[in-house]
C-alpha cells in the first residue's frame, strides 16, 4: 500500500462521517481475499451461494461499522471476525451435503497447456478435498493464516478461542494437509 493510502481505520472512520467512498475503498481494497475466505470456508458450495454470502458480510460490515474500535483490534481482524460469523451461521443452517462436488476450473489456470492443465486441476481437487476433511476450526485457522494473512493472535481474536488452541488448530491443518498432499510433494 502505497504511503498515501490511508489505512482501513482512517477509512472506516471516513466512512462513518459519511464518506461513501471510503467503504467503497476498504471494500476494493479486501474484497478478494474475502471472498476467497468465504468460498474455501463453504467449500463445496454454488458460486451464487458464496457471492449471496460475502455481500450479505459487506453488507453486516457497513451496517455494524459503529461497533468498530480501533483501540480493541485492527480493521482486518474485526471484518474477518463478522464475516466468519456470517459463514458459521449459514453452515449452522444448512443441512451437511457430503454429495457436492469440487469445482477446480475456477481454481485451475488457462495459461497452461492440457496437461499442465490437468496437473493443476488434480492438485486443486487434492487440496480442496484435504481442507474438507478438516475440521471447521482447522479450516478456518488454515485459512485466515494463509489466504487472508491474519497473526496467530488476530487468528485468536477473529474464532474467539485462546491463541494456543488458534496456535494448535492450525499446526494440525498443516499436518493433515502435508500428509494428505504427500504424493504431490515426494511424486
Amino acid at each position: 500500500m502505497a504511503d498515501s493510502e490511508p489505512v482501513d481505520e482512517e477509512l472506516i472512520a471516513s466512512y462513518l462521517r459519511g464518506d461513501m467512498g471510503a467503504f467503497d475503498r476498504l471494500y476494493r481494497r479486501h474484497d478478494r481475499k474475502t471472498f476467497a475466505f468465504i468460498r474455501q470456508m463453504l467449500h463445496p458450495t454454488d458460486r451464487a451461494t458464496v457471492e449471496d454470502l460475502h455481500q450479505e458480510g459487506w453488507l453486516a460490515v457497513a451496517a455494524k461499522a459503529a461497533s468498530f474500535s480501533p483501540a480493541k483490534a485492527r480493521f482486518s481482524t474485526w471484518l474477518y471476525t463478522v464475516l466468519r460469523n456470517r459463514v458459521l451461521d449459514h453452515l449452522r443452517a444448512r443441512p451437511p451435503q457430503a454429495d457436492d462436488e469440487a469445482d477446480p476450473d475456477l481454481l485451475a489456470s488457462a495459461d497452461h497447456g492440457p496437461e499442465q492443465q490437468l496437473v493443476s486441476k488434480r492438485l486443486v481437487q487434492a487440496v480442496e478435498s484435504g481442507l474438507l476433511r478438516l475440521s471447521v476450526e482447522q479450516r478456518e485457522a488454515f485459512l485466515l493464516f494463509t489466504v487472508v494473512e491474519l497473526s496467530l493472535a488476530e487468528i485468536a481474536d477473529v474464532t474467539q478461542a485462546h491463541q494456543e488452541t488458534a496456535k494448535t488448530r492450525l499446526r494440525y491443518a498443516r499436518e493433515a494437509l502435508r500428509h494428505r498432499l504427500s504424493e504431490w510433494r515426494d511424486g
